[in-house]
């Protein structure tokens, strides 16, 4: 039986924004409560939604008043109870803590020792001599994130991810560097254990450059293994040919990195320095029509992407930051002469290069750069229409419960703060809290779409780890609802009459609605160290 009443789980600062949703035919007279039953707040809700995405009515319960810090829960006669919430300064410390560490957890090469990682420990993996597909190379590719619930290391999916965490860094660095790695009792770096984290990210696609530019599109074995342990994936690996997104993601993402590690280790910054542009001249000789395509025996994931022009628009604008090279603000611009690209996703890469493009601190052609500012701020007003007719405040449409929707929740809220940072119009900042808002909770699952954070959690997530040993990673976010029916065990519970933001199975063979990969963590973290600044 779904719940009633729907908030963040996880809980709000005394000063943000607090709306609850209320599943009823007719306004809802609720109070809140402290956890012992004492009520501080009444009020009466008012104007309806109908909710064709949850197939429901809704209505939205205001309770922003409340700012002491504590713990509290709403009533509503013949609702019934919400879910217990903590209102307070340091609610999502615990949050980002347990989301960050699912990278060390992803480790691939790299021995997991008990101390740190309890039961998910594991021998080193995959450390076995990679073979490229067509092409006469082989090569110690050990180390990166493994991307998914499969073992499988994708080099455009991982940029994203690096770049958004970096992006989360830049961002709030008060917050993520609250983040202790589990192993920090072990191993003591120089380094702040985020950038130590995302250097190991870093390290692995370093390895993934050919000596003459490009990147291989990624590193697997043939197949998708069984549930198993990675240590025990023996398969010998292979590299995938190469392609322009990861070429060009890798570009990017190194150009951006260089002035986060070279505080740290010029040597290093160096290194990114001269493997950027050596992928960035490569990528310029590259015509790869169509995208990358498995190889015909290769069956993990693909990756295909193909539109390649928004991953060139992404390393132009982050290579001319790094360097201001004219060559690079020629190719930016000729681009965005023609488009202007968004997205945060690894399919559509454009929102990376319009901030690099407006941050560069560099000359650029300011009328390129109004179009842009516009073009973002247009972005996000149809976002913020879209969720100022939401029952739960979400920035989805209703077609958009696809595979992945909680990414499209977190990169919609990335944009909208984007615009925030132009305008300084809270209105958009407020937008970006409501999908954090709904991740925790405040969905038509009453779901905490984050594993062992919140109340209701997601608790038999899509991760070979977690399915293995029959216990849920702390801190993985979820695909979320999609409405495809993509796989048999979203077929034996779902029907075509389940209403889109209601198709979602917390069961581990739904591969469609219940995995977890680095980069629907990455967008989250970004989120949360820009609402939390």
């Amino acid at each position: 039986m779904y719940k009633k009443i729907m908030l963040n789980q996880c809980g709000y600062y005394p000063g943000m924004p607090k709306h609850a949703t209320f599943v009823s035919e007719q306004p809802v007279t609720f109070e809140v409560r402290t956890s012992d039953g004492t009520g501080v707040l009444r009020k009466t809700t008012t104007k309806a939604f109908d909710n064709k995405a949850a197939g429901e009515r809704n209505y939205i319960g205001d309770f922003s008043e409340i700012t002491e810090p504590g713990m509290y829960y709403l009533f509503a006669e013949g609702l019934g109870e919400s879910d217990i919430f903590p209102i307070g300064e340091t609610v999502y410390d615990s949050v980002l803590q347990k989301t960050f560490a699912f990278f060390y957890y992803q480790r691939c090469g790299h021995t997991l020792p008990k101390e740190a990682a309890g039961i998910f420990a594991h021998e080193a993996c995959h450390t076995g001599i990679a073979t490229a597909y067509t092409k006469n190379d082989e090569r110690d590719v050990t180390g990166g994130w493994h991307d998914a619930g499969d073992y499988g290391r994708y080099v455009g999916p991982g940029a994203m991810a690096v770049a958004q965490l970096l992006y989360a860094y830049e961002i709030n660095p008060d917050f993520v560097n609250q983040y202790v790695s589990p192993e920090d009792a072990l191993n003591q770096t120089k380094l702040p254990a985020c950038l130590e984290e995302i250097k190991y990210e870093l390290d692995w696609m370093l390895k993934m450059q050919r000596a003459d530019g490009p990147l291989y599109h990624k590193a697997s074995c043939k197949n998708f293994c069984g549930f198993i342990m990675p240590d025990k994936e023996l398969e010998p690996m292979v590299l995938s040919p190469v392609s322009v997104t990861a070429t060009a993601d890798f570009a990017a993402v190194c150009a951006m990195a260089i002035r986060f590690y070279k505080p740290y280790d010029e040597a290093y910054a160096q290194v990114l320095e001269t493997a950027s542009k050596k992928a960035y001249d490569a990528m310029k000789k590259m015509d790869l029509p169509g995208g990358f395509k498995n190889p015909p025996e290769i069956t993990t994931g693909e990756y295909g992407d193909t539109c390649d022009i928004d991953e060139r628009y992404y390393a132009a604008a982050e290579l001319y930051k790094a360097f201001g090279d004219e060559i690079y603000r020629q190719d930016f611009e000729a681009i965005a002469k023609e488009k202007i690209y968004h997205g945060y996703g690894w399919g559509e890469m454009g929102s990376f290069g319009n901030v690099a493009y407006l941050t560069c601190g560099r000359p650029v052609d300011e009328a390129i750069a109004e179009k842009i500012k516009a073009s973002m701020i247009k972005l996000a007003d149809k976002r913020l229409e879209i969720i100022s007719n939401d029952g739960y405040g979400t920035a989805l449409k209703a077609s958009e419960y696809v595979w992945g929707s909680n990414l499209s929740v977190c990169n919609y809220a990335n944009q909208l703060y984007d615009a925030y940072k132009l305008t300084n119009d809270e209105k958009y900042l407020h937008g970006a809290m409501e999908q954090l808002h709904y991740l925790l909770g405040r969905n038509p699952m009453g779901q905490s779409y984050v594993s062992d954070c919140g109340t209701t959690t997601m608790r038999y997530p899509h991760h070979r780890p977690s399915g293995y040993l029959g216990k849920a990673l702390p801190g993985m976010v979820s695909g979320g609802p999609c409405d495809w029916l993509a796989d048999e065990t979203a077929k034996s519970v779902l029907t075509k009459d389940t209403p889109p933001a209601k198709c979602f199975v917390d069961m581990t063979g739904s591969y469609s609605t219940n995995e977890v990969t680095i980069y629907w963590n990455s967008p989250f973290i970004q989120l949360m160290a820009a609402i939390t600044k």
